[in-house]
């Protein structure tokens, strides 16, 4: 039995997923966007791992795990999306990482 809430975020993921399928130029566009936050995502994951080793050098061990749970999740953030979009809603909205 799923929740109220579980069905509400069903259905806006379900005709999300519609309109994406219904204009592949949408689609493509939200691509490059992808891409953009990919690329964007790269960037904090090496800063987030520059910060956890200069907090290593430092001396200051309590906040290595800041550095490498924001690397992880910079690192993963494209795998996370999938992944959630593909839980909620059996439709794959086509949406393809673009090289900007």
């Amino acid at each position: 039995m799923k929740t109220r809430t579980q069905r509400k975020l069903m259905s806006i993921f379900h005709f999300t997923s519609s309109v994406l399928a219904a204009s592949g130029d949408l689609a493509l566009n939200l691509g490059k966007i992808v891409g953009i936050i990919n690329a964007i995502s790269t960037v904090l994951f090496f800063a987030a791992l520059v910060m956890s080793s200069l907090m290593f050098a430092t001396g200051r061990t309590e906040f290595i795990k800041y550095g490498l749970v924001g690397a992880g999740i910079g690192g993963l953030s494209w795998v996370i999306i999938q992944t959630l979009f593909q839980a909620v809603s059996p439709i794959n909205p086509g949406i393809e990482m673009q090289a900007f």
